[in-house]
Formats: structure tokens, sequence, C-alpha cells
């Protein structure tokens, strides 16, 4: 599911294990797991696109952000729970944003030219020239379940502190960051599914600088399929969340809560490998917020759609 917090644009993190596990059959209950293997090394095409529209006072805004990145995942380790350890590379990156209050803005982590002069140029450009090449670990479970990440508000700490703008492109703290990466696996279930089967992953977690997210995931096991020649399981998701955002502009105080309106997706795991091979989910959130600034306080009408896609790849392109 996307969940974007105003302008909000967060990599998708999808992760790969190996090991054996046995083939879908369609009338047969499964175990799916990720499994891991010391030193595997995976390639991920992820694709965001959001459409947000406002209401100020009367006044219609149309903001819309488009970003590809190609991450890399490397296994680092393995417990003997199956936990397992990778370091995580945003290999390039591409981004455009038109953003009605802030103009244009374009980021290509391929191309030399930069901006840095715009406001939204000096407040993003800095930590997406960082967060590009740059290694931060992540661990999680068989299951999916991201249990900590190590390393990434360390690597952008001294780019976020003070600016509510990247604030909201990255993470203030650990924990925050390790909700965003959740957002990219699939929580599998404890027990061997079947086709019909459901199973639902509840999260109430504090974002640092943004605010609140509480609600459910709703995963359906849907039949067994394939991606090319790959042999998987298709798994429908959806969600049904509220957001209670709490943003300090600098300046300006922005609240209010965003629920979701529409929310489907399909996920393509492979059972043998353990990993998922692709995936492309769609959401909508809708709410009234409240800007709080030089003794006014101003509401705000939002309506936002979003797109994610995730491919894994043979190689990097």
């Amino acid at each position: 599911m996307s969940l974007r917090l105003l302008k909000v644009a967060v990599v998708v993190i999808v992760a790969g294990w190996v090991a054996q596990a046995p083939e879908a059959n369609a009338d047969e209950a499964i175990l799916l797991k990720y499994k891991a293997a010391k030193g595997d090394k995976l390639y991920y095409k992820l694709g965001f696109e959001t459409k947000q529209a406002q209401s100020i006072m009367g006044m219609k805004l149309d903001n819309t952000i488009k970003q590809e990145t190609i991450v890399s995942r490397v296994v680092d380790s393995v417990d003997a729970d199956g936990n397992a350890t990778i370091k995580v590379k945003t290999e390039r990156r591409k981004m455009n944003a038109d953003i009605a209050a802030m103009g244009k803005y374009e980021f290509d982590s391929t191309s030399t030219e930069r901006d840095t002069t715009s406001a939204t140029g000096a407040a993003l450009t800095p930590m997406f020239e960082r967060l590009t090449g740059s290694e931060y670990e992540l661990v999680f479970t068989p299951r999916g379940r991201v249990t900590e990440v190590k390393g990434f508000a360390e690597l952008v700490g001294d780019l976020v502190k003070d600016n509510p703008l990247a604030q909201q492109f990255g993470a203030a703290d650990n924990k925050s960051a390790a909700h965003n990466e959740q957002r990219g696996f699939i929580v599998l279930s404890e027990k061997p599914v079947k086709p019909g089967d459901q199973w639902e992953v509840p999260f109430d977690v504090e974002m640092s600088k943004l605010g609140k997210i509480k609600g459910t995931i709703t995963y359906t096991y849907e039949a067994p399929d394939k991606v090319g020649d790959r042999k998987t399981v298709r798994i429908g998701v959806s969600s049904n969340l509220s957001l209670e955002l709490d943003i300090d502009q600098g300046g300006a105080k922005v609240t209010g809560t965003l629920t979701t309106t529409s929310s489907s997706g399909t996920v393509q795991f492979d059972p043998e490998a353990g990993r998922v091979v692709s995936s492309k989910q769609t959401s909508g959130l809708s709410g009234q917020l409240s800007v709080a600034v030089g003794g006014m306080t101003i509401p705000i009408d939002n309506q936002q759609d979003s797109t994610e896609t995730a491919e894994l790849l043979d190689k990097l392109p």
C-alpha cells in the first residue's frame, strides 16, 4: 500500500531470500517464507507516482511527484532463526516534482546538473545526493517483518535536522526509517495458506517529526501464478489506515487526519526462492488539514492518489 505524508516520496524496499520451498499447487496449503543466504545480491526497479489535489480557501492546487530508483540488496548475514541483515543501497535515482507552491524540481543521479539554488533543491538535493550510492543496514525476519534499521538516521541526520521538507522525504530517526522500509515488504502469514485465505497485520507507529499512522493491512492468497517462466503465488493487498499529521514547517504548523479512500494491490511472490518478483499497489487518502501560521488557521482539503511498483531485475541496467 502506498502512504504519502503530503509531499513524501519514500523508497519501497523489497528484499530477497534463498532456500528450498515447496511448489505452490492450487489445492494445497503452503507456508510462505522469505529465505536468505549470505552474499545474495538482488536489484529492484522501484517506481512511485502520486497526484495530490488541495483546496485552500477556495484556491485549487495540484501537486505531482514521480520517482524511479534502482536499489541493490546484499545479504550480509543470517542468524540461526533465519533473520537476515542486508546492506541497502540506491544505485540510481530519478525524481520529477511539480508542486504548486514551490514550482518544479528534478533530480537525476546520472546527470551532472543539480538544482541546489531553488528552495526545493536546497532542501532535497543534498539528501538525495548522499542517499544515492551510500549504504545502510536493514534487519528482517522470514515472515518479512522489518525489526531494525541501522545507519539511516546517522547518514542523513545533519541534512534533515531543521529541514521540514527533507524530513517528509526521508526519516528523522531509525525507528521511522524502519516503518518506511516495512512498507516495501509483504508480511507473510504465520500459518500455511491456500487460495482464498486471508491474514491481517495491524500497525501503530509514531513517525518522528511527521505524526502517527495506525491501521491494518489485509493480505489475500489469491492463486498460484507465473511471471514469465518463474512460478509465483499471487497475493492481494489492501489497507485501511489513518494518518494523524503533526508537522512543524518552520513558522507554520500542519495538523489534521488523512484516511484511506481506496486501496488495492497485487504482489507476485516466488515461494521457491523466497522473494518478491513484482508488485503494483494503488491507494487514495483524503482529509482536512489545518495550517497555523501568523496567528491564522487555514483549512486545507486534501486528496491524493498514489501508485507504487516494484520489479526484480536480472542485473543492474
